[in-house]
């Protein structure tokens, strides 16, 4: 009788471990035309990548809305986190970073359990691109409560990466759920920015060891990232997925919710 009630017990345990895994997207869209065939859309293919690889969430970048830009790919304007959500039954979420052609243009969130959504507006000290966070309070199956931020960080003037960056992760620590982040952060491991990260926060690149470039370009580096807190979160599995419909290879990572923030954090 007892070996039956450890092996429930056992069985129980590892079903609650996996149920605490999920898995987490980041793909630059390139707003939605494919590169290698300009004035082509990649929606479809972007869409079939989301329904085969079934992440939890997902971070999109360089995202239109509403935009003249789209009429070239959909013969009208279009709201692309809205068709995204038609076509993949993921709830949908769009910050807008700028205007742009009409319309809007920034991050897109798909998510299959959404709480609550919000737009964090990032300083540019240097100048540039407005730039911003989507981020969505999301639920897992075991009705774990987490929050997750999508971005895409200036291209142009390292001074607004690093304050950006601080903004990021400062609001990120200052959340009452344990959080993580992905985006397109335009710095390498090898950059000041990327030094700057507080030490517990991770690269789940790095920590898997892989180092394979994320941007497609001639001379791509690694740019794309999933970060997540360490003392919160633990990496299961790191990809970087060699597709040619945009200029960056999507990342997916897969982590395991090992713990949350303690009630007097919380209430701090």
């Amino acid at each position: 009788m007892r070996s039956v009630f450890l092996f429930l017990a056992l069985l129980f345990l590892s079903f609650v471990s996996q149920a605490q895994e999920f898995k987490v997207m980041t793909f630059n869209i390139y707003h939605g035309e494919n590169p290698s065939k300009m004035g082509e859309s990649n929606f479809d293919e972007v869409v079939n990548l989301i329904i085969q690889k079934q992440p939890e969430v997902i971070a999109l970048q360089e995202v239109d809305s509403m935009t003249g830009r789209s009429t070239q790919f959909f013969e009208e304007k279009v709201d692309m986190m809205y068709k995204f959500m038609r076509e993949t039954g993921y709830r949908s979420y769009f910050a807008k970073a700028m205007d742009y052609d009409g319309g809007g243009y920034g991050e897109g969130l798909l998510m299959k359990k959404r709480l609550e959504n919000k737009t964090q507006n990032l300083s540019n000290p240097e100048g540039g691109e407005p730039r911003a966070v989507a981020w969505a309070k999301i639920e897992l199956k075991t009705e774990e409560e987490l929050y997750f931020g999508g971005t895409h960080l200036c291209h142009e003037f390292e001074g607004n990466r690093m304050a950006q960056m601080k903004e990021l992760f400062s609001y990120a620590d200052s959340l009452d759920r344990a959080a993580f982040i992905a985006g397109d952060f335009n710095f390498d491991p090898e950059s000041t920015v990327y030094d700057s990260i507080p030490s517990h926060w991770k690269d789940a690149g790095e920590v898997a060891g892989v180092s394979d470039q994320t941007f497609a370009g001639e001379n791509g580096k690694r740019i794309d990232y999933v970060f997540f807190d360490s003392r919160y979160f633990e990496l299961v599995d790191y990809q970087v997925i060699k597709i040619d419909y945009s200029d960056h290879y999507p990342v997916l990572v897969t982590l395991r919710l090992i713990g949350q923030k303690p009630t007097e954090e919380m209430e701090n």
